[in-house]
């Protein structure tokens, strides 16, 4: 699951120190130095520059621009906050002449100035809420958007944490303000229970013992969905169990037996199982995985993946995935409400 999360906090940081956002902008009371080093862009960038960052921390806050590096497609152009409150880092696309990116990354003690009060009472009382047994310590927050970018969200804040407790608390401003966090734990902090069951979960799917590396907690609020993440070193497996049921919720190891899209293509142009022989070969795994019976359920096969589900409304579908050697290597719980935890 650290693969997952809608932006992991190792590539948020790789994102912002190679082509983060770019646009930053010039007050009219801009000092010498960053008039001269932002003298080189022509007004009509200077002024997109301006809006976009005027767009993350309002009109009336001052701010100058420091420093402009030539990327060669991109400007990396940086600032900061006349209040010494925050940093800014932005990226102009050449070639599209566009503001791809805009980071504004405050010091934690900003957090009342930069957030309104109701905002900020939701993500104190968020983290707080998430793990009672631990309390959840950040030491920076940024605001981010990047419009152009293919993942989500893409126009959010995102406080970090660090060390043992790296985590990070997402605020996606598109989706209402709804809140997603992610926190990784030592795996001495976790329920042994649950450390037991998700390595016993990846032994009846792959029939191999697949050391628990990883450990972390995922919470998306507005969704409905809470979980824990147990991964092998190379993340390559991973068997999620829900925070609050403490049952298994999905577990995929590693299956891919194929080279590339044209063999994964010509592999699975013929369903490997027809529905009633895929029927047969899932039930009783999915019995001993989810408790689930698979009476009654109806298989659709889409290359090579086979989706069990019953007609009959409210009930939970299965999703799972064969290899090339017609092995079941993935296996995921599909709630009808969309709820897993």
């Amino acid at each position: 699951m650290r693969k997952f999360r809608w932006i992991s906090a190792v590539a948020a940081l790789i994102f912002v120190a190679t082509a983060l956002p770019a646009q930053a902008a010039t007050l009219p009371a801009a000092v010498d130095t960053t008039s001269k080093q932002v003298g080189s862009l022509t007004p009509t960038v200077v002024n997109r520059l301006e809006k976009a960052v005027q767009e993350l921390i309002g009109t009336k806050t001052p701010f100058q621009f420091d420093d402009v590096t030539d990327m060669g497609k991109t400007w990396i152009v940086e600032g900061e906050l006349e209040d010494g409150t925050a940093t800014f880092q932005t990226e102009y696309n050449k070639e599209k002449n566009r503001v791809d990116s805009t980071t504004v990354r405050y010091k934690i003690s900003s957090i009342g100035k930069a957030l309104e009060a109701p905002l900020k009472a939701k993500v104190l009382n968020s983290a707080k809420a998430f793990d009672p047994k631990r309390s959840m310590q950040f030491e920076a927050f940024w605001r981010v958007k990047s419009p152009y970018q293919s993942n989500k969200p893409s126009n959010y804040w995102v406080f970090w944490g660090a060390g043992e407790k790296a985590s990070s608390l997402y605020i996606d401003v598109d989706r209402g303000n709804s809140i997603t966090i992610n926190a990784d734990y030592p795996l001495k902090q976790v329920d042994p229970v649950l450390l037991s069951r998700a390595t016993n979960t990846f032994k009846r799917v792959s029939g191999q013992q697949i050391t628990v590396q990883h450990a972390s907690r995922f919470k998306d609020e507005a969704k409905g969905l809470s979980y824990w993440s147990f991964e092998d070193a190379n993340e390559s497996s991973e068997v999620k169990i829900g925070a609050v049921t403490g049952k298994v919720l999905a577990v995929s190891t590693y299956g891919v037996d194929w080279n590339d899209d044209t063999d994964f293509k010509k592999s699975f142009a013929n369903p490997k199982y027809t529905a009633s022989e895929a029927l047969k070969l899932v039930k009783p795994k999915v019995q001993l995985l989810f408790n689930i019976n698979l009476s009654g359920y109806n298989a659709e096969i889409q290359g090579n993946q086979y989706t069990f589900s019953k007609k009959q409304k409210g009930t939970t579908s299965i999703v799972a995935k064969v290899n090339k050697k017609g092995a079941f290597y993935a296996f995921f719980l599909h709630a009808a409400d969309g709820k897993m935890q």
